[in-house]
């Protein structure tokens, strides 16, 4: 039991900064239209900074009056928050309902020694977490902690805390970042921060430009295309260094502790009794070079949409087990996979290849509609893709149930292996479709719990009575559906 307590004094500062923030975001627009229509006159600029410091004043009073009225405490195995400047609220959290005590320290946080305090529960998800305190010391923060996973476990006062299980280094992280996979989602931005030139070059300007660049249009592309390309993949390796810099994993008891982050540095906590499965990521660019990537689903955690979380970003795929048997021994199994049957191999091909002959038919019917040419029927090459990727879909799908654990092992773009205990499955079942029913066929289908209510492990097109015992054998409440 404890008394209520108080935020550490920078929360007020941290409170003003997000109130100016709001009201400056709300504000930006009609500021600007103001000085743009007055004009920049000595008068305009006058009021303009008179009506910044009105607002940093109101802010910071708004700051003071925030934390006066926000208190937290842990009584009755309970963690109580009360808050609110007019109308109070309080928030109660049965301390059996705790999922983790995380911690953010962001650049303010950092520059005053403080954290920030985020409590997920166990039926959370969302984005925003259960409670959080935007500022406490260090000495607060643990102490908190320990209050609160004191009614999970028992902790001696001896315990030298959690033990560095394994940390990413330097070259691990931007061999991270180099095969992330991300240059995708860096292209796209890209993409939408090239719109914002319209705003600052007329027509004219580019007209001239294509007029300019025409003729040696192919040069253009020769070196447009490669610069593009090499930006959003620097961009990518930048998004993973500021995301895992100082990755950390350290184990203390039935808890899990990730620290990273390089602007802004997160600690999270993942209790074991909280992981329903274990996922490992072999990426395009990671597969020829051995490497793999670590993530668990949790049952009502996870930061990452409230499903996943990043336990180790990059390893050697051979290093796999050995990191699972320290960190979490109940997922470290590495069997012989079984394949699919024979006969599963012509229906991988034709699914990846009938999305890529739509596109091709389509191709050539704009070709010939539009452009009165044959050129479209090229997009008929996209069919060989299409099925050695269904080639590749075949062969790498495979599955085991071993020491009491499901693995499925499968692919959507690259590789990915999940591993799941049976006791920590939900449902389990199959499902056949007609077509499968005429090659003896079916899809099993196995359920955790998760942030989203849950995750999937499936296996396509395994042998239908392959599918109906390991359904069986994966305990009650199993079903058959049909389609």
């Amino acid at each position: 039991m404890s008394s209520e307590r108080h935020l550490h004094p920078v929360a007020m500062l941290i409170g003003a900064i997000k109130t100016i923030r709001r009201w400056v975001s709300a504000l930006v627009f009609p500021g600007i239209a103001f000085l743009v229509s007055q004009g920049f006159s000595l008068w305009t600029m006058t009021l303009f900074l008179f009506g910044f410091i009105v607002v940093a004043v109101l802010a910071s009073l708004w700051g003071f009056l925030s934390w006066r009225a926000t208190t937290y405490e842990v009584t009755g195995g309970a963690f109580r928050l009360r808050h609110g400047v007019f109308q109070k609220n309080e928030r109660t959290i049965p301390l059996d309902h705790v999922q983790s005590v995380d911690t953010v320290q962001g650049i303010i946080h950092r520059v005053f020694g403080v954290v920030e305090v985020r409590i997920e529960t166990a039926g959370g998800g969302a984005s925003e977490p259960d409670a959080s305190l935007s500022a406490l010391d260090r000495e607060a923060a643990e102490a908190l902690r320990r209050e609160i996973e004191g009614s999970h476990r028992e902790r001696s006062e001896e315990a030298a805390g959690p033990t560095v299980l394994r940390q990413l280094s330097t070259r691990e992280l931007l061999v991270a970042g180099a095969t992330s996979g991300q240059i995708g989602i860096a292209l796209s931005l890209l993409a939408v921060g090239s719109q914002f030139l319209d705003n600052f070059f007329s027509e004219e300007t580019f007209r001239s430009l294509v007029e300019t660049f025409a003729p040696n249009w192919l040069m253009v592309v020769l070196i447009v295309v490669p610069a593009g390309t090499l930006l959003a993949w620097l961009l990518a390796i930048a998004g993973t260094v500021l995301a895992f810099a100082g990755f950390t994993l350290s184990r203390e008891g039935d808890f899990l502790y990730i620290k990273r982050g390089l602007l802004e540095r997160r600690e999270a906590t993942i209790p074991l009794a909280r992981i329903q499965a274990v996922r490992i990521s072999e990426g395009v660019l990671r597969q020829p070079f051995g490497l793999a990537s670590l993530r668990v689903e949790s049952a009502g955690y996870g930061e990452d949409t409230g499903v996943s979380t990043t336990l180790f970003p990059l390893l050697p795929r051979s290093e796999v087990q050995e990191l699972l048997a320290v960190a979490a021994p109940e997922f470290a199994v590495d069997p012989t996979l079984k394949p699919l049957p024979r006969r599963a191999f012509r229906r991988y091909i034709v699914r990846s290849m009938i999305p890529a002959l739509f596109v091709a038919a389509a191709a050539a019917l704009l070709s010939f509609a539009v452009f009165e040419s044959a050129l479209g029927l090229f997009a008929l090459l996209l069919v060989l893709p299409a099925a050695a990727y269904g080639w590749l879909r075949y062969r790498d799908a495979a599955w085991a149930f071993e020491e009491d654990r499901l693995v499925v092992r499968y692919r959507s773009l690259g590789r990915k292996t999940a591993v799941a205990p049976r006791r920590r499955l939900q449902s389990r079942g199959m499902v056949t479709s007609p077509f499968q029913r005429r090659l003896r066929l079916a899809t099993f289908l196995a359920e955790v719990a998760s942030g989203s209510g849950g995750s999937a492990l499936r296996i396509i097109d395994l042998d239908s009575r392959t599918a109906e015992a390991l359904a069986g054998n994966l305990g009650p409440g199993a079903r058959l559906w049909e389609a």
